[in-house]
């Protein structure tokens, strides 16, 4: 029995829907797989495209060719899509082959050279040519299907794309917003393959089902079987099947169809002009693309989800603008409607740019209406789909429009329909892959932005006015020649005039500010009131250099977000530079991935015994704008010792073979598209791989709109390629990472003599931090312990699993911040293992170091306070005459903590709270966890505070309260653990959990906090004796009792901590090292 022919023709539409979405699955997951070697530099971009889209343009018209000499189109459709399938299933094997082959074959390139670019483009085209060759032929075999007669060739191949279109848009989301961040790289494109092996399965079932090749497959397209004389030759079939009449669809609308593109012919030179106008429309129609990509990233960010966003509504607005065609049945002249359509779509972007500027403003406006929380974040992304939907749906709209109609002015018979559809097809698609290419590498960067809309909205006019003007030359010379001469004068004063507007609004980075204008006139307003002293809207990136209004200050902008400064930032630009080479004085060659300001490069540039500074910097137009900031960067790039390599880090650190002794890693925000692939694992072993053994890595991380989930996952990978890792915190917002393969051995003495060169001083001085001490200070965590601060169990980042990729979008929305660091914090430790630790026994702070944490930290309300008011307090008690620490208390913006606040109220009263204490322990209860709470508030690497009153409370508690003796015990065990008495605190910590630990949780409702707290100490000291057995067998013992919950998780940082290390000791077999048992500063005094 056969189907019936809408059955048909509705299952075929439903496997080219699916064959879309997989198209663009595959897209979205081979560019990444691509750029993991080729990187994301314009050239590297465009290379990727082109190989993709030529690919697909001679799909079109080799296999449209083809499709009208087969007597079987929906057999050969179906082993296009298996072939597909096959391919993407053994694409990882094939794509490591690849990588490790391009590898071998560019070892030793130097980077940007045509050598290089050449391999890239033979690479993309090894890579993904087949695939796609295979996938450009699916839309004109099933045309060729499909298609009976030229009456009904525009709506069925209109119906086709959109239904083709709409799988794209459904692929695109589901690759980018599930299934990337759920399963990797692999398994999306394994998921893919399924997609078109299922649709090749189905397609071969049916081709089967109507005997295909020995029945008329015309039942497809909506005739009745007829049987093929078996004698006949292909082509006389197909030419006999195209004179067929259709049957399906019957009455009226047959007769509409026929009145809509039957009686319509068209002469050589009519079809030339249509297909000339495809390939310049496909043009301008990637540089639109292009152009709407950078306005909307400087107007809603640049994440990924919000790149993925824009190509869904420009797909969209393809797809809606071909089911109009497809149901537009009495349309007319099609060359005619393709003309007004060109026209319409030039006057809808050239409407819509008078209104780009306010783009900025309308979305903070919006955005701000959402809590800023985790699950919002749909809402946001709602909003980001709106703002790109009233930018690009009705002009993408009328480009989805053209391709039916032109099909359809150059197709002459039905016979050929494959041909000339896989021609039209191709023709577009290689405008495209021109649009890409001029529109990224040069239009872009000579005209601006401004100026290649007008550009596209002139193309478009012309186009449009071409056709419509056609074959008049001859009696109206003056409106032919005029009126495309004026579209040309207009598009040109239009772009001059948005030139001078949109580099200020477009670049004010609202989308990631607290504050946003009240009203468009203050927005306005803002906007030009800033100095611009650099603009550049270059291939990969839009760059400006600016400065706040009476101020002398420079901002440089990536795509609206500041990246570097001469304010805030220069805290951690410089500190950056200099800090790995003090750790390693012995460095020559130094590494630098990401540019910016130049003011690292510089600092890495004052230590005379660098030989070799080579920078890595994806965008010329940063290259360009540093040299606004040579008097901040000590003009670095006409160092002879410094060379600018402009191209992507990962494709420069696998070709080159050079050794370095520092690599220094400061990348934007991961949220950033792009920008997570240098926090990747991958990114990290191909940077060990070029260190020398003993060499430092260091990592700028930003903490502000970041998660602790997130640091975890940072810290996580970053030690799975260095095991020794240190922590740096310059800034309450910024975060280094100093990461090494051995166990460093830094040599204090070498330090401070490295410090005390007179350019790397100098320099230093410049943010304060040219003091021994205080620079040490800035340590958290030390080499030791930061590769143990992430649980086990964190995510690991990887290039072929970006999970941090997809974690920072949402934090960047919640405004998330790191928090749990500050519970490891070795400042605020009696015993810490930094650096700093073991400079204190040997150093006792001199004044000249107390005036040098005073100047640094009250200079710069950024820089994190708790530690240095621990150092005035010890100040103020050890020098009660000097009024200097006293000023300087008053000028610290300072909260009055609540164990400090409880102690000034309650001690006044001591006499008659010790008097009473026998009777009704209560008040004596709140003093002591009153001096308990302000004795932590204050203790650091710099104070250890008396303990004479409270310890003497303490010893009264445990024997007049006995309901909360354990917490006073556990009390006493920390307080000998920050004098280094490790025997009492033994004594007192297992006093406080011995008697409950095999039967559950002691009772410290005093202080939920104190067992993990007491616990982490404790194991602490059996890790310092080697005791790493005891250690393991308590902590598990901590953990079956109950005292880690989901409550007490965070206030339990420190055990786990202590946990991880006890864990990682016993398996390596050794104890961790551990600094001096004492705190030295308190015990050596000031002086």
């Amino acid at each position: 029995m056969q189907p019936a022919p809408r059955a048909l023709f509705r299952t075929v539409m439903l496997c080219l829907f699916v064959s879309g979405a997989a198209g663009l699955v595959y897209e979205v997951a081979w560019s990444r797989y691509l750029a993991l070697f080729l990187g994301h530099t314009s050239y590297a971009v465009v290379a990727v495209l082109v190989a993709f889209m030529g690919g697909l343009a001679l799909g079109n018209l080799w296999l449209g060719h083809f499709a009208d000499r087969t007597a079987r189109p929906l057999a050969v459709y179906a082993w296009l899509e298996i072939s597909i399938g096959v391919y993407a299933l053994a694409f990882p094997f094939w794509y490591g082959l690849c990588f490790d082959l391009f590898v071998a074959v560019g070892q030793g390139l130097e980077p940007g050279t045509t050598a290089s670019l050449a391999l890239k483009f033979t690479f993309s085209l090894l890579t993904v040519l087949l695939p796609t060759v295979l996938m450009g032929g699916t839309l004109p075999v099933v045309t060729r299907l499909l298609t009976r007669s030229l009456s009904e060739l525009r709506e069925k191949l209109a119906g086709l794309y959109f239904v083709n279109s709409a799988g794209a848009v459904v692929g695109t989301f589901l690759a980018d917003f599930w299934w990337l961040p759920a399963v990797g790289l692999e398994y999306t494109i394994y998921a893919g393959a399924a997609m078109n092996l299922a649709v090749g399965a189905a397609a071969m079932f049916v081709s089967g089902w109507i005997k295909e090749g020995r029945t008329v497959t015309a039942a497809v397209a909506g005739q009745a079987p007829a049987e093929v004389d078996a004698s006949r030759s292909p082509k006389s079939e197909v030419r006999d099947s195209a004179a067929e009449p259709d049957t399906v669809l019957a009455g009226n609308q047959a007769s509409a169809m026929a009145a809509a593109g039957a009686d319509f012919a068209f002469d050589p030179l009519q079809m030339r002009l249509a297909v000339m106008g495809i390939g310049l429309s496909g043009f301008v129609a990637m540089l639109y693309q292009i152009a709407w990509t950078r306005m909307l990233a400087l107007a809603l960010g640049s994440s990924t989800h919000a790149f993925s966003l824009m190509l869904i509504t420009f797909i969209a607005g393809i797809a809606v603008g071909s089911w109009v065609i497809y149901r537009w049945r009495r349309l007319g002249n099609p060359l005619t409607a393709f003309a007004w359509i060109e026209l319409a779509l030039a006057g809808a972007v050239l409407t819509s740019m008078f209104f780009y500027e306010l783009l900025p403003y309308w979305f903070v406006q919006f955005a701000r209406l959402i809590a800023r929380r985790q699950e919002a974040y749909p809402l946001y992304e709602a909003i980001q789909a709106l703002i790109c939907v009233a930018v690009m749906f009705v002009p993408t709209m009328c480009l989805g429009m053209t391709l039916p109609l032109v099909s359809r002015v150059a197709t002459r018979e039905a016979g050929r329909t494959g041909l000339s559809v896989g021609r039209v097809f191709a023709v577009n698609t290689l405008g495209t892959v021109l649009g890409a290419a001029l529109t990224g590498l040069w239009l872009m960067p000579a005209l601006g932005l401004a100026r290649t809309f007008a550009l596209g909205v002139a193309l478009n006019a012309l186009i449009g006015l071409a056709i419509l003007l056609a074959g008049r030359w001859r009696g109206s010379k003056p409106l032919v020649i005029g009126v495309p001469a004026a579209v040309v004068v207009v598009a040109f004063a239009l772009g001059q005039h948005f030139a001078g507007v949109w580099p200020k609004t477009l670049n004010m980075g609202l989308f990631r500010q607290q504050l946003v204008p009240a009203s468009r006139r203050e927005f306005r307003e803002t906007a030009r009131s800033l100095v611009t002293h650099y603009h550049r809207d270059g291939a990969s990136a839009t760059v400006v250099v600016q400065s706040p209004p009476g101020t002398d200050l420079l901002y440089l902008k990536v795509n609206g977000k500041t990246d570097a400064s001469t304010g805030g930032d220069m805290n951690t630009q410089i500190l950056s530079g200099h800090l790995p080479l003090l750790l390693r004085p012995a460095s020559s060659n130094v590494l630098v991935v990401g540019l910016g300001s130049g003011i690292t490069v510089g600092a890495v540039a004052q230590h005379p015994g660098v030989q070799r500074i080579d920078v890595v910097e994806i965008s010329p137009e940063v290259v360009a704008a540093a040299r606004h900031f040579r008097a901040a960067n000590h003009n670095a790039l006409e160092d002879p010792r410094v060379r600018v390599y402009e191209e992507d880090a990962k494709a420069f650190l696998l070709l080159t073979d050079r050794q370095y002794d520092v690599i220094i890693s400061e990348p934007s925000n991961p949220w950033m598209a792009g920008v997570a692939g240098v926090f990747s694992l991958e990114f990290y072993e191909t940077c060990r791989s070029r260190l020398a053994p003993d060499g430092l890595m260091l990592q700028w991380v930003q903490l502000y709109e970041f998660s602790d989930a997130g640091m975890d996952m940072v810290l996580a990978t970053f030690s799975r390629a260095f095991p020794y890792v240190s922590v740096w915190q310059s800034l309450r917002a910024d975060l280094l990472l100093v990461g090494s393969v051995q166990p460093p051995n830094v040599d204090l003495h070498a330090l401070a003599a490295r410090l005390a060169v007179p350019t790397v001083q100098q320099d230093l001085a410049r943010v304060g931090l040219d003091n021994v001490p205080l620079l040490l200070s800035q340590e958290i965590i030390a080499f030791t312990n930061g590769a143990l601060v992430p649980p086990f169990d964190s995510r690991v980042h990887s290039d072929y699993f970006p999970a941090l990729e997809y974690r920072a979008q949402r934090d960047f929305f919640a405004r998330a911040s790191v928090e749990r660091l500050r519970k490891l914090d070795e400042n605020f430790s009696r015993r810490p293992d930094t650096l700093l630790g073991r400079w204190l026994p040997e150093h006792p702070l001199e004044k000249e170091d107390l005036a040098a944490f005073a100047g640094y930290y009250l200079t710069d309300d950024q820089r994190p306070l708790d530690a240095f008011i621990t150092l005035l307090k010890r100040w103020q008690r050890e020098q009660p005459d000097s009024p200097l620490p006293f000023e300087l208390a008053a000028r610290v913006k300072y909260v009055t903590p609540p164990g400090e606040l409880d102690v000034l109220r309650l001690a006044p009263r001591r006499d008659l709270i010790l008097k009473r204490a026998p009777q009704d322990p209560t008040l004596l209860r709140q003093y002591g966890r009153a001096l308990m709470r302000h004795y932590a508030e204050q203790t650091s690497v710099f104070n250890l505070p008396p303990t004479d009153e409270l310890e003497d409370v303490l010893a009264r508690l445990v024997r007049l309260d006995p309901d909360n003796q354990r917490a006073y015990q556990a009390w006493l065990a920390e307080l000998a653990w920050d004098r280094g008495d490790d025997d009492g605190c033994v004594q007192w910590a297992e006093q406080a959990f011995a008697p409950d630990l095999p039967r559950g949780p002691a009772r410290f409702k005093l202080d939920p906090d104190t067992p993990l707290r007491t616990a982490a100490r404790l194991a602490d000291v059996y890790l310092r004796r080697s005791e790493l057995a005891r250690a393991a067998a308590f902590c598990e013992g901590i953990v079956q009792s109950g005292y880690l919950n989901a409550e007490t998780r965070y206030n339990g940082l420190l055990f786990e901590f202590t946990q991880r290390r006890v864990l990682t000791a016993l398996a390596r077999g050794t104890p961790n090292p551990s600094a001096p048992g004492t705190g030295a500063s308190s015990a050596a005094g000031l002086r």
